[in-house]
């Protein structure tokens, strides 16, 4: 599913590159702040302020809750910019495509909820979606063009930097991978991250095979392993691992967070116990 969902971005961004390419005129100034830019979850609010800067203010009308769902946190506004991932996102605040003011990073997007959260965390998807941010930013301001396409480059530079970061800190030691939702950023940091097959992951997030997740835990225990969970991990699965074995928890990012740092923290957090510093 993943890999079918990979080679959509690649068709769809390149497609975005050539409407760029044609896209209104750039000029080297900055264009003064433009009225607010709300997005549909806070994932896209951390990847449209690091583009945009100062230059407009951008808010998300939902947040995390701490158990990782989302909440409607805005109410909407009159006439509203918006900025959703796909018709189905959008759907979600009862918004319809073709609404003046809604703009979707894509038209439809054929994957679940699940990897719809991980795709976020995953850096071979981010740069595409960051490329499709960029998009309809240019098409909201495209007097600012220069000046996103200059913050995009820096994205997909701290991108890279983050990664480098995280495969020294966390690049030779074992982790017990049960994250819903971090696991595409830890292991393309750490080639030592252990995760369980599809079918077992799947067993275990139902509630099933309880015998092997226990054995499991244990093995890891013995080995001194931490174990990786998030706020997405299923119930079943993150129940059994908190409280009972060392572990490491990754949260949803809180209030207006800084995309890279949010990013960065889950390597040292890794570090820090792995280490035990």
């Amino acid at each position: 599913m993943k890999r079918r969902a990979f080679a959509i971005f690649r068709a769809l961004e390149a497609l975005a590159v050539l409407v760029l390419l044609f896209a209104s005129s750039a000029h080297a100034s900055v264009a003064p702040p433009a009225r607010p830019v709300f997005v549909t979850i806070p994932w896209l609010s951390g990847i449209a302020r690091f583009i945009v800067g100062t230059t407009t203010a951008v808010q998300p009308l939902a947040s995390w809750a701490p158990d990782g769902s989302l909440r409607a946190s805005k109410r909407m506004p009159q006439n509203p910019t918006v900025i959703a991932i796909d018709p189905e996102d959008a759907a979600r605040y009862n918004l319809k495509p073709g609404q003046k003011g809604l703009y979707l990073l894509y038209g439809k997007l054929p994957i679940g909820e699940e990897d719809r959260i991980s795709m976020f965390f995953d850096p071979s998807i981010l740069p595409f979606l960051s490329q499709r941010m960029l998009v309809i930013l240019c098409e909201l301001e495209p007097d600012n063009y220069p000046f996103y396409q200059r913050r995009l480059a820096e994205f997909q530079s701290r991108l890279e930097s983050t990664l480098e970061v995280g495969r020294s800190l966390i690049g030779s030691f074992p982790i017990l991978d049960l994250a819903g939702a971090a696991s595409p950023w830890v292991r393309a940091a750490s080639p030592r991250a252990v995760r369980p097959p599809d079918d077992l992951w799947a067993a275990w997030a139902e509630g099933a095979r309880r015998e092997e997740l226990s054995l499991a835990l244990k093995e890891a225990a013995r080995r001194g392993w931490p174990i990786l969970v998030d706020a997405w991990t299923p119930a079943r699965i993150r129940s059994q691992v908190l409280g009972a074995y060392k572990n490491i928890y990754v949260g949803p990012p809180e209030g207006d967070y800084e995309f890279f740092a949010f990013l960065h923290d889950i390597y040292l957090k890794i570090w820090s116990e792995s280490t035990g510093n």
